[in-house]
This record gives structure tokens, sequence and C-alpha cells, in this order.
């Protein structure tokens, strides 16, 4: 009996690698066909953004060369208007960044690095039931394997996380939709160049919608459309964007800037895949000694802080952790529940909130006020103060932690943002005053780390 991998994904084949350098003769198993030598899932990616969290346990496994050798670095966020003016927001420092990836590519890479480890890979093996009595995993192939632990790593609509919630009646899981899909486009390179600035996020933010394109290597750009689901009076939606025609005039409205250097969006609009966007929570990661969730499977969530893959393989790195600390395989995997499952729903939580932060908010005066605070205390006193954006990409600090970070410093901008216009008007005496009384005291009592994660 062999410990089987649900799932040959990003997350999937990260642990088959960990797992194999730890001596353990593990079997990945994946539902589709070898996505090497198969398209068939082009335009429903959303690039990914590689941040501290990821790059920690790619490192770990001494990949991160690897990782990064695929990536395009992104400093900050760009936002269109709809007249065409631009405006910059930098991420963090003025040398920090986040990482650009294609999730094919990484998955790509990662499928031949754990055939590299060891790894035997089967395809086209969609777990059908888990036959705990015989420990058994039957596959809806006909296929069937004997099991010494089952983990499921195989996405959000994880047949693993189902067998689990039957086995275990105090287990439940619940999806959490947002009213929005999304659509992919492409922006094609210009005779080898980027048409728009390479080291930028870019954000069309119109309220209800919103237009976002992230750089990929060789000079082309992933566009990702978001809009309503269903019909919402005069917002735009995909129920009422039908046709080339449809989507032609909505461009010309809201997103003029980007139709020079999309020459295929109506056709792209029309063609690709609408993806659904949701969160999902799972109540319970592992079942006795015998499954337990990673990733997707355990706690998918939007992608609006660029975070579900880095959660997914920093699932890993508790899970080594709570394996190396416990001799017993139950007491291990209850270790990593308790410990991992608060940051799951934490980042869970916060991708919400920046969903509506990138769409509506970004483009609001006094937000904008306050974010050019918050960078201009960070840069004054960097040993002091994170942006709660900064400690979830840049640092090792738990999303939990973040989380109650960010709502001390909330209040904090609320207060010094009050009454004034410009940051330059900012008290740097009271800001430094409410840094002492308030955030300082929170960071030395969880012992925290605000220094940026050393590739």
């Amino acid at each position: 009996m062999k410990p089987l991998v649900m799932g040959a994904g990003l997350v999937g084949c990260t642990l088959a690698i960990a797992l194999k350098r730890r001596g353990e003769d593990v079997i990945l198993f994946e539902k589709r066909s070898d996505m090497r030598k198969d398209s068939a899932d082009a335009g429903r990616s959303i690039n990914l953004i590689v941040t501290a969290k990821g790059l920690n346990a790619f490192k770990n496994l001494n990949l991160i060369n690897e990782v990064l050798s695929i990536t395009t670095p992104v400093y900050g966020r760009m936002m269109h208007s709809r007249e065409g003016e631009l405006t910059y927001q930098p991420y963090g420092k003025e040398e920090e960044c986040n990482y650009s990836i294609s999730r094919g590519e990484l998955n790509k890479l990662l499928l031949n690095e754990a055939e590299k480890a060891g790894v035997e890979i089967r395809f086209e093996h969609e777990l059908e039931k888990v036959d705990e009595k015989n420990k058994t995993v039957l596959f809806k192939n006909g296929a069937s394997e004997q099991y010494q632990v089952i983990y499921g790593c195989d996405g959000a609509g994880s047949p693993t996380r189902k067998e689990l919630i039957r086995l275990d009646d105090r287990a439940e899981d619940y999806i959490q939709e947002l009213d929005a899909d999304y659509i992919e486009m492409d922006m094609p390179a210009k005779n080898g160049e980027y048409a728009i600035d390479k080291k930028s996020l870019h954000i069309w933010p119109r309220t209800t919608h919103m237009l976002m394109a992230l750089p990929n290597q060789g000079g082309s750009f992933t566009m990702t459309l978001y809009m309503h689901r269903h019909d919402k009076g005069n917002a735009p939606s995909f129920e009422t964007i039908k046709t080339k025609e449809d989507i032609t005039t909505l461009f010309e409205k809201d997103f003029k800037d980007a139709i020079p250097d999309m020459p295929n969006f109506a056709t792209e609009y029309v063609k690709n895949p609408q993806g659904f966007l949701g969160t999902l929570r799972c109540n319970k990661w592992y079942y006795k000694d015998q499954i337990v969730l990673l990733g997707d499977a355990a706690h998918a969530v939007v992608p609006f802080f660029g975070q579900g893959m880095n959660c997914g393989v920093e699932d890993i790195t508790y899970l080594l952790e709570s394996l190396d600390n416990f001799d017993n395989l139950e007491e291990s995997f209850e270790d990593y529940d308790q410990r991992q499952r608060p940051n799951g729903h934490a980042i869970a939580d916060m991708a919400i909130e920046n969903y509506v932060e990138m769409s509506e908010k970004v483009g609001d005066e006094r937000f904008l006020l306050k974010k050019q605070i918050a960078h201009k205390i960070e840069t004054t006193w960097p040993d002091l103060y994170r942006s709660r954006y900064g400690m979830v990409v840049y640092t090792l600090i738990p999303y939990s932690l973040c989380q109650k970070a960010g709502l001390i410093q909330n209040e904090i901008l609320d207060e010094l943002s009050n009454g004034i216009e410009s940051v330059e008007q900012l008290d740097l005496d009271k800001a430094k005053q409410l840094l002492d009384n308030r955030f300082t005291p929170f960071i030395k009592e969880h012992a925290l780390d605000l220094s940026r994660f050393a590739i």
C-alpha cells in the first residue's frame, strides 16, 4: 500500500515531489490526459502570481530557480480610466515585485520535475469511491489501487473531498458564489515587444465590471474580463453581452484604449469559455489517518489577491512540518488542519474584499489617498509598518494574522486621512504615535517578522 496523491495540478505535483524526496513511494493520479500533450484547457487559466509563501515552498524543494525562469516580474498596478488616463500604484518598496506566471507552463514544469524525481503518474484516472474497509481507491475507468493514505489535491470539485464528507458526518463544505464570471483574451506582442508597460498589472476598473492584464514572457499579456453573470439592470453582464457587436460596443465605451492592442478581442470573447468564480470552504480537512485535503480541494478562493496557488503550496509546507512533528498520521493531519485552516479562511475573505477594491475602489480619490498614506508610512518606517498587502505577498506572516493586522491598519489610515486632501498634508508625528500605540503592540505580541522573504 502506497500514499496516493489525487490531482496532478500545481499542488498535487508539488506535494508528490516533496513526498518522493522524503522517501515515500507515491503515485500521482490525474483525471485528465497529460496536459503536456493536450491544450484542451486553453482559455481557462487565469494567469497566476507567485509571491512569498509560494516562493518559500518552491525554495524548500530547490525548485525556485526553475520556477522563476518562467516568470515575469510585476511591480505595481496601473489603472486605466475611461479617458485613457493612467494612475500607477506600486505594490511595495522599490525593489519588491510579484512574479506573473502562466498556470499551464508552471504545471508542465512541475509534471516534468515530478517525473525527474521518480514519481509514477497515471493520467485519465478519476476517483469514484474510497473503499475504507479494504483501503482501496476505485476509479471511474475501472482501475483500483490500495492506499496507505490519500492526499486530495484534485481541485475545487474534488471527488476526494466528497468521499471525505461521505465518510465523516462531521465534515461539510459550502460554496459562496461570486456573481461574476470571467473570459480570457489576449493582447499579443507588437514586434516582439509589450504593447503596454510590462512591469505592471493593468486594471480597467468600471465599478460593476473590469478588465485586467498580466504580462507573459515573450511580450504578450493575458487579458481577463470580469462581469456579472446575470443581468443587473444597466450593468453589463455575460447574460446580456452575447455577440461580437455587443462586446465591441462595450469595449468602445469602457476599454477604448485597449482596443488597438487587442485585435481579436471580439472573436475571443465569443469563442473562449466563460469561467466560474466562487469560494469553497470546508470545515474539516482530514479524515482519521487516511485522507487529507490540500489546495483548492480544501479552500478554493477567487483570484483577486493572487494567493490561491500560493496558499495551496503553502499547505504543503504546513503539512510537512506536521508530519515531522508527530509520529501518528492522524495527529499530524489534525495539527495541519488546526494551523492552516484559519489561514485558508482568511485569504478567502481577503480575496473577496480585493475584488471589491479592484473593481470599485481603485478609482476612488479617498481610497487612493489612504493607499498613498500607507505607502508613505511604509517607506518612512519600513521596520515598523507593512501594509496588509505587503504582509500577504512579501512575508511569511500567516494569512489569518495579516487579516487581523489589516483591521488595525484600516483604523489608523481612516484616522490619518480624515480632514486632509493629499498625502503632503499627512501628520507624520501623529502617524508615528498611532503606530506605536496600536500597530507595534500587535506585531510584538505575535512576534511577526515584517521583513521581505529572501529568495
